[in-house]
């Protein structure tokens, strides 16, 4: 954190936060069901639903509404990829130059000035290829500098960051209030272990809920095959693997006419090695819960478990399905203009991909997971470790430093809560993007239901890795997998509980 002159404090009474207001499930709490099941229904932050009323009804975070820091920077790092460089994968939710008429930007913008001129701080960024971040934090941790006040490593980097211990336990940061609805709640019930969380999701950032996956789905070719209203099959909790797998095979033609089916005719199902993780999270499973002493633990195995895997991997299996990930030819580009050129029925995505496709001629629908069947309650949306990164604080923030930067955060949470979420759901996604209103009610569904995974992040063992693998592998005796893996497993899990708590 830089300094640019003495810091004053000057404080305001604390206000009293408003009661009765429903929130979310409390993010302190030490015991996770060993499904999804047992998340908060969230909004994009993880808590309740963002009011639709006057300002005056927000939840107020408990923390002094205005003070002096005599115009400290707040310093963010954010992991970037250069190939990615154009699209919404980047940052686009922390800092933001000035208006330019976009409405993602100019709520940051004015997000960014409200907090800087009530607490007189600067809020700055600074991109870091993605490669880079480990050394760099590690070299600041080591020497003490205290220039990066919030890290965000890309996830499927971050594991090895949070076992050198590099971050701050976020459970023990002043004025930080787990249990308001703009943490998300069941990032910080599924991913913190013995009392310790080193990252965290929330509703200063868009980037986790653009990583967020789903499916789309030609609406023309819908009409054309007279199939049946998708939304009205998702809110009878129709919409399922059986359903998808028939529609797809249904849909699949050989356009050329050359006896076989390949990426120049059509397919049913347009997806990747991502559909396994996916999928299966959609089916209502974790492959790493927590036991009643908040410690990981590898829960996969159950005959459900592998019952919902093996109906992913015969899904991968039909000729109706396409993976991008065996053509090594298509690459994401390439992939997303199958399904815009007319390729494919159903098109596996993460949200980005909703902004992505906005300029284009498709007419598209949005739609969740499916479930496994028709008895499962819930709808499970998976976020992706490949394009997203949570908050974390470096070690090297602490003391005073520590406590401002908490009550900034705090403040930058709630604000985003009422105003940016708001604006990224309703004029971006259900409006600007969203090809009709429909959609906007199957994001509600996608976005207020989302999984993380431990086994995701970790990557416990390599089985993260090895699971992934199933549905292009076609591995089918999994228990006996299982069995040879678990013990590295459960000894990764150990070293990792090992490493954040010193003992």
């Amino acid at each position: 954190m830089k300094k640019t002159m003495t810091k004053l404090c000057a404080w305001l009474l604390v206000l009293a936060m408003l009661a009765l207001t429903a929130c979310s499930e409390s993010g302190t709490n030490n015991e996770t069901p060993n499904t999804p099941d047992g998340q908060t229904e969230a909004n994009p932050s993880g808590g309740d639903e963002v009011p639709e009323t006057e300002a005056e009804e927000r939840l107020k975070p408990n923390i002094p509404e205005t003070g002096d820091y005599g115009g400290d920077e707040i310093y963010f790092l954010v992991w970037e990829l250069p190939d990615w460089a154009s699209t919404v994968r980047q940052y686009r939710d922390i800092y933001a130059e000035g208006l330019t008429g976009e409405a993602i930007n100019d709520a940051v913008f004015n997000r960014n000035t409200l907090i800087e001129t009530n607490y007189n701080v600067k809020i700055t960024q600074e991109r870091m290829n993605i490669s880079n971040i480990d050394s760099a934090i590690g070299k600041a941790v080591t020497s003490g500098d205290a220039t990066y006040d919030v890290v965000y490593p890309r996830l499927y980097e971050a594991a090895g960051m949070y076992q050198k211990n590099y971050f701050q336990n976020l459970m023990e940061v002043p004025h930080i209030d787990f249990d308001m609805p703009w943490w998300d709640s069941n990032c910080v019930n599924s991913l913190s272990t013995n009392g310790i969380l080193p990252a965290v999701a929330t509703a200063i950032n868009v980037n986790d809920k653009d990583a967020t996956a789903a499916m789309a789905f030609s609406k023309q070719e819908a009409l054309n095959y007279g199939l049946e209203d998708l939304y009205t099959a998702v809110r009878e909790g129709r919409w399922t693997f059986d359903m998808i797998a028939a529609l797809s095979e249904q849909c699949t033609r050989d356009t050329n006419g050359d006896g076989t089916i390949t990426y120049d005719d059509f397919y049913g199902f347009l997806g990747k090695n991502d559909v396994m993780t996916s999928f299966w999270h959609g089916g209502g499973g974790l492959l790493c819960t927590k036991d009643e002493e908040d410690q990981f633990t590898f829960s996969f195995g159950t005959e459900h478990d592998i019952d919902v895997a093996l109906k992913v991997i015969d899904i991968m299996q039909q000729t109706w399905f396409f993976n991008q990930h065996l053509h090594s030819e298509i690459d994401d580009t390439r992939f997303t203009e199958l399904f815009e050129t007319g390729h494919g029925l159903f098109f596996w995505m993460r949200l980005d991909e909703v902004t992505n496709m906005r300029n284009g001629d498709t007419d598209f629908g949005i739609l969740p997971t499916p479930k496994y069947d028709e008895a499962q309650e819930k709808y499970y949306s998976f976020v992706s470790q490949h394009t997203t990164g949570l908050m974390s604080i470096p070690l090297t923030i602490a003391g005073d430093a520590l406590d401002e930067l908490g009550i900034i955060l705090e403040a930058l949470a709630a604000e985003s809560q009422y105003t940016l979420i708001p604006e990224y759901i309703e004029s971006s996604l259900k409006t600007k993007y969203a090809r009709d209103e429909e959609s906007a009610d199957m994001l509600d569904i996608i976005i207020n239901n989302r999984v993380y995974d431990p086994m995701e992040i970790y990557n416990f063992g390599g089985f993260a890795s090895t699971f992934m693998g199933y549905g292009p592998n076609n591995t089918t005796d999994i228990a006996s997998n299982v069995s040879k893996q678990a013990k590295i497993v459960n000894k990764s899990i150990e070293k990792l509980i090992k490493a954040l708590t010193g003992n």
